[in-house]
């Protein structure tokens, strides 16, 4: 029997070496500008805190005290602390942060259904696929974003279980749970791990098959998972193949960029250091370069330049391995599903002919 995540290994690379190759510069470099910026899940947690260590120090009887009982002798209003603090300014801040994560995780979705319109296109733009797809980018961000909340609910439950953190409401979840008799905690931790589980799931599968439904029919992120539905249960041992066999690639690529990513940030620091050391023997040895503030900033200046240059040389094998795992995880669904197939036909390794039906 043949599995479909087994022949996708080797139709992903022929279908990475027919999308990259022959190399061009300006296809190359809009790739490079969607790996650095695209992404798959989004973040939108932001704490703000106006007291970094609130517990420092209590009131008794409107004199200051420290932890340890002593007392400072300066008097205190209860409300002087309070009324210090610019609550509007904060909130101001937090709102800000949080929109620029919000603005930021949807333009980096839309940038990641950018890059499956190149490979379903084999036509690789930026500007026009990233407003066109930015409608089905808010409603993946807004699905992801429900899903990673209710990922979050068992942990949050869990941790509030284990500590007291000062708010009322919290405190008592905390000590509700903590106060279940031994079967009812065994219940919970057992069901707390099946959401998580499915969570994380359905988050991987809707970033690695539902985002190709998306752009080969259009839809939206409900809308994909309908139409991805029954193909994921009618196949599902089809599924539980790739998800082995998807580890196993990504461990293999993980490790590989690692050993070049140590590589070349070697030969990097290597001729960095020679710059620094050319530096400080014009200025009279390395105190010399580090004790004065032009000195201080030719080092920040080298550091960055350092930086810019590892990424810019990390950036054409991230496009390899991206574009190789993208490829893999289509050509397995359309494998399983063919009406499913989302390549090029001028990239994909199979005609419709040869599909299984």
């Amino acid at each position: 029997m043949s599995w479909n995540a087994v022949d996708a290994v080797d139709d992903a690379v022929a279908a990475t070496r027919q999308f990259l190759f022959p190399v061009s510069l300006v296809r190359w470099a809009k790739l490079s500008v969607l790996v650095l910026l695209m992404g798959g899940s989004a973040g939108t947690n932001v704490s703000v805190s106006a007291f970094q260590n609130p517990e420092l120090f209590v009131e008794s009887g409107g004199v200051e005290t420290d932890p340890f009982g002593e007392t400072t002798g300066v008097d205190l209003d209860p409300m002087v602390g309070i009324e210090s603090v610019d609550t509007e300014g904060i909130l101001a801040a937090a709102a800000v942060v949080v929109v620029a994560v919000v603005a930021f995780s949807i333009a980096s979705f839309s940038l990641r259904l950018a890059y499956y319109d190149a490979l379903h296109a084999n036509d690789v733009r930026l500007w026009r696929p990233f407003l066109d797809r930015l409608p089905q980018a808010v409603g993946l961000f807004g699905f992801t974003t429900a899903v990673n909340l209710l990922v979050a609910i068992p942990i949050v439950v869990a941790v509030l279980a284990g500590a007291t953190v000062g708010w009322r409401p919290a405190d008592a979840i905390g000590s509700t749970v903590a106060g279940l008799p031994t079967w009812a905690l065994g219940v919970l931790v057992l069901c707390s791990v099946a959401v998580v589980l499915v969570g994380l799931l359905v988050l991987r599968f809707t970033r690695e098959f539902v985002v190709p439904v998306m752009i080969l029919w259009d839809r939206g992120v409900l809308a994909g998972w309908r139409r991805l539905w029954p193909t994921l249960r009618g196949s599902w041992t089809e599924f539980l193949v790739y998800l082995l066999v998807h580890f196993l690639l990504g461990a293999g690529i993980s490790l590989a960029e690692s050993f070049v990513t140590v590589f070349l940030g070697g030969l990097v620091a290597l001729f960095a250091g020679i710059v620094v050391l050319i530096a400080a023997g014009l200025l009279g040895g390395l105190p010399a370069l580090t004790g004065s503030v032009a000195g201080t900033a030719f080092l920040a200046v080298v550091v960055v330049i350092a930086l810019i240059a590892l990424v810019l040389l990390l950036l054409p094998i991230r496009v390899v391995t991206r574009t190789y795992l993208i490829t893999y995880e289509v050509s397995t669904l359309a494998g399983v599903d063919p009406r499913l197939a989302m390549l090029d036909s001028s990239i994909d390794p199979k005609t419709p002919d040869e599909m299984p039906g």
